[in-house]
């Protein structure tokens, strides 16, 4: 039956509706002439449905001039039909074809590529690796090497551990294990330096032996405490058998200089209400500009960029939308009062001296002095600062010698 029924619809067959008195004559005479129907439903008395084969169909109207029924085509079935309807179709069939196509090459290109396991490494950074590689959202998938993505991005960034590539259709999967950053363990040796030029006032050592002494000038990077336990030779590095974790305070006197600068008379740029817009459409790797650059001698940008999305599965399509508006400006002279200028010029001397202070630091003094310049036909007010503190001022430095036998631990 299952072969027959193919056969029928290779070949082409007609639902029929048969209307009369005298349908068993018409059966019967549709069977003596070889005529094959099937599927026949007896809907009423005089009414039947069946099935018939095109050829059969011609067939039959000899046996309706004879027998007084009437038979109506209800549907037409098989390829024979459907060919003829494409035919006269040849959009649809055209723009089938087309969609098929569309949908293959879509399918062959990646649309996404999603980064996993990030947690340190900044996720920037691994897109830019991928893209010196060639991928990005919109290239071909059989243009893909996974191994040796793998091996660029091992080889581009250091912080990691191992890396995995895998497509997923039309989804690019990179997986990453960073490594692990192991701490400086209490347990390594070196020494206590100076972090800055100081007059040391105060040593008091826990571990190590002290090289310098109460009232003497220090320079950045001098050991204060060694910590090698034969002592130190010339360069300060330790001789003897063994290193400790030099420990210890280490206090002192520092000067630190400031500047801080404000003019008079400033230039303040405002928008005049102008604006030339443009345009850019990018698609992957692809991408269409329109839109004339500004006219204006001076103007600032606003870029907005729209990406359509897929929020349910927190995908962007490779499509995007960049609209800046260019905005003219103009720029005004404006004339700042002379006490507003000096308190910014001493606030700005401030802050550039507080960002190097220590947390405990101790002001002892300072000195300010005010001085009013004139620089291209401007006022100009300079303020320049020296303040004496004081604070701590060693600092841990770890030591590494091959040559060591022995790591001591020492206090804490």
């Amino acid at each position: 039956m299952l072969i027959r029924g193919l056969w029928s619809y290779h070949q082409g067959y007609v639902i029929i509706k048969v209307k009369g008195s005298h349908i068993e004559e018409f059966l019967n005479r549709a069977s003596k002439e070889g005529i094959y129907l099937w599927q026949i439903e007896r809907l009423s008395s005089e009414l039947l449905i069946a099935r018939v084969s095109v050829s059969g169909f011609r067939r039959l109207r000899e046996i309706v001039r004879s027998v007084p029924v009437t038979v109506r085509i209800r549907q037409r079935m098989g390829l024979p039909f459907l060919k003829q309807k494409l035919g006269q179709r040849i959009a649809l069939l055209a723009g089938a074809i087309l969609s098929i196509l569309c949908i293959y090459m879509l399918s062959s290109i990646v649309w996404f590529v999603q980064i996993h396991g990030a947690e340190q490494l900044d996720t920037a950074l691994v897109n830019e690796t991928l893209q010196e590689a060639g991928i990005r959202p919109g290239v071909w998938r059989s243009s893909i090497d996974s191994r040796e993505i793998e091996k660029q991005l091992m080889l581009n960034l250091p912080q990691l551990a191992w890396a995995g590539v895998r497509l997923r259709g039309t989804l690019l999967e990179v997986t990453i294990v960073e490594k692990v950053e192991m701490s400086v363990d209490e347990r390594v040796p070196g020494d206590i330096v100076a972090d800055k030029n100081a007059l040391v006032t105060q040593i008091i050592p826990f571990v190590g032996t002290v090289l310098v002494e109460e009232g003497e000038t220090v320079t950045e990077g001098q050991v204060l405490i060694d910590g090698g336990l034969g002592g130190p030779d010339s360069m300060g590095q330790g001789v003897g058998e063994g290193y400790l974790r030099a420990a210890g305070m280490v206090k002192g006197r520092v000067w630190y200089k400031g500047f801080g600068e404000a003019d008079l008379v400033c230039y303040v740029s405002h928008r005049t209400g102008r604006v030339q817009t443009t345009h850019r459409l990018s698609i992957g790797a692809w991408h269409w500009d329109w839109g004339e650059l500004p006219p204006f001698d001076s103007y600032e940008e606003e870029t907005k960029r729209q990406r359509p999305a897929v929020a349910r599965l927190k995908w962007e399509l490779p499509i995007e939308l960049v609209t800046t508006d260019y905005h003219e400006l103009v720029t005004e002279r404006v004339e700042t009062d002379p006490d507003v200028a000096k308190e910014t010029a001493l606030r700005r001397s401030w802050e550039a001296i507080e960002a190097r202070l220590t947390p405990k630091a101790e002001i002892l003094s300072q000195e300010v002095e005010l001085i009013t310049e004139e620089r291209n036909g401007d006022t100009l007010i300079r303020v320049k600062r020296i303040v004496e503190v004081h604070e701590e001022i060693g600092t841990f430095r770890a030591r590494w010698n091959r040559e060591a036998k022995e790591i001591r631990e020492g206090s804490r």
